[in-house]
């Protein structure tokens, strides 16, 4: 992927409920005119790829994905995308804010603790058996229908509803997936963890710090982290700095210096260190 990112955020104006079924084939016949086609894109909502026909390549951040009939991919807010310049795959992209579930607490709890999203999980792709795959994509005409509806009456609840089930399911596949989080006791703290980093991550980087605003003890955020995923509290805020840092060196035209303080790095060359520390490279050899 090469550099020149945009930023692309919900278009509120189009879709004011903060939710959008988009049919593919007719999406990317409008994104082959825009002036950014083929280059990357950093989204500011989430979004979901439904394949139904063809095959064809998508990229989020740094793992490209094939995708064929059947599969369901999912990019999380702030991740980067990009996509093939000839797509050749039809079927539908669902995307929708964390506004559009704003008065909905159960549904903001299961976005929130949802694998689904994780970023922090190698595989951002399902592929539900037959069954399960046509309803939903059942679901997703049934929120097209729901959109162009004249009625009025509790419409954005029932597209909430319809999003939220379609959603169960795609949490239910990943479930099934042995190397999705098993559904523990420290779950819902592990998910805590990871919202109040994605607050503070550019500021903070102690395990003290993250235990302080969830009220336990380093070692106790430890044992959540080393049960649902695998790591340390520390290797896991490591891995989401240097996945940042990363991030702005491929596709954003930023110096060493200028990424360095908008992640508070003292000085430069404690980037260059940390992030030698954790890759083995210095950022100017990843960069290339």
């Amino acid at each position: 992927m090469k550099k020149n990112i945009k930023n692309i955020r919900f278009d509120l104006k189009k879709a004011p409920f903060g939710c959008e079924v988009l049919e593919l084939e007719d999406f990317f016949k409008r994104l082959a005119t825009w002036t950014y086609f083929g280059k990357t894109e950093r989204v500011h909502f989430f979004c979901v790829i439904v394949v139904t026909e063809g095959e064809g390549r998508h990229f989020v951040d740094f793992k490209e994905y094939h995708l064929e009939k059947g599969d369901i991919l999912f990019v999380a807010p702030s991740q980067i995308q990009q996509y093939e310049n000839s797509p050749y795959y039809k079927g539908y992209m669902l995307i929708f804010t964390e506004y559009f579930f704003r008065r909905q607490i159960n549904e903001l709890t299961l976005l929130s603790q949802s694998s689904i999203f994780d970023t922090t999980l190698p595989n951002a792709l399902i592929k539900p058996d037959h069954e399960t795959f046509s309803k939903m994509v059942q679901l997703l005409l049934f929120l097209q229908a729901e959109f162009s509806s004249p009625h009025g009456f509790s419409k954005e609840e029932s597209l909430q509803k319809l999003t939220s089930l379609f959603l169960i399911y795609a949490e239910r596949e990943k479930q099934r997936d042995s190397n999705s989080i098993s559904n523990d006791h420290y779950l819902s703290q592990y998910y805590h963890f990871k919202q109040l980093l994605e607050q503070h991550f550019k500021r903070e980087r102690s395990v003290e710090f993250y235990a302080s605003l969830m009220a336990i003890t380093p070692k106790t955020l430890c044992r959540i982290t080393r049960s649902t995923i695998q790591k340390s509290a520390k290797e896991f805020i490591d891995s989401r700095v240097v996945m940042e840092i990363k991030r702005l060196l491929l596709f954003e035209k930023l110096s060493i210096k200028e990424i360095a303080y908008s992640l508070h790095f003292n000085e430069p060359t404690n980037l260059v260190k940390y992030f030698k520390k954790h890759t083995g490279e210095t950022p100017t050899s990843y960069k290339g």
